[in-house]
């Protein structure tokens, strides 16, 4: 849903007593949830969980309208293992849009559906918290693996174009903090926030999406 938002700037990084405090808020959640200690697998997800969005332009009649696209990251299936999150695209309910494109320019098609995400390879619990800070500290972020789901991508044109389904089962998903001074956060400069990321999407038939989002609900 196209709407206009403002904000006040926040910093690109996360403190370090804000990722000390978010770890042992997410170790109690996957612990509770589980009934095991989480591994750095959980981790990332729940560091991954929220409600984001990510700044859109669309004309109407030829009129720009500022609007925000709808991200959002959740607990998968509770019955797939190894866990899971899932990332759902919320559609931009611009069907009267002429065209839709980002601050930088660049043509923005609308894009519905979700896919899964996990963490690769094998993680030990005892190592759990030590592995989750030291992966921030020296990546910013998580690159996630998606073992299923596709998104549906239109054009936004008028007339309508045709919509294209793409698979993203075996691509990539990668999540990280904005590095300060870049394009990404001068963008997001005026939304208050308490975390902004870089999400970006790589298929294997090679399409490529990138956003950067503010988080506007932890859950």
């Amino acid at each position: 849903m196209l709407r206009a938002v403002s904000g006040l700037p926040v910093p690109g990084r996360l403190p370090a007593l804000f990722v000390a405090t978010f770890v042992a808020f997410v170790a109690a959640g996957a612990v509770h949830a589980q009934g095991a200690a989480p591994t750095l697998a959980d981790l990332s997800l729940d560091w991954a969980r929220g409600r984001f969005a990510t700044p859109v332009i669309c004309e109407f009649a030829g009129e720009p309208v500022r609007g925000i696209r709808r991200i959002l990251i959740a607990p998968g299936p509770p019955h797939v293992q190894p866990p899971v999150g899932k990332l759902v695209f919320v559609d931009l309910d611009a069907d009267d849009a002429s065209r839709c494109f980002t601050d930088l320019g660049g043509e923005s098609p609308n894009i519905t559906g979700s896919v899964q995400i996990r963490l690769r390879g094998k993680w030990r619990s005892e190592t759990a918290e030590r592995d989750f800070r030291e992966q921030l500290r020296r990546k910013q972020g998580f690159e996630y693996e998606i073992p299923a789901g596709g998104l549906r991508v239109e054009t936004v044109t008028e007339p309508a174009s045709p919509s294209r389904v793409v698979d993203f089962r075996g691509g990539t998903v990668s999540l990280r903090v904005l590095d300060p001074g870049s394009d990404s956060e001068r963008l997001l400069a005026d939304f208050d926030s308490p975390r902004k990321l870089l999400l970006e999407l790589s298929a294997r038939d090679g399409t490529k999406f990138s956003f950067p989002l503010y988080m506007t609900d932890l859950r």
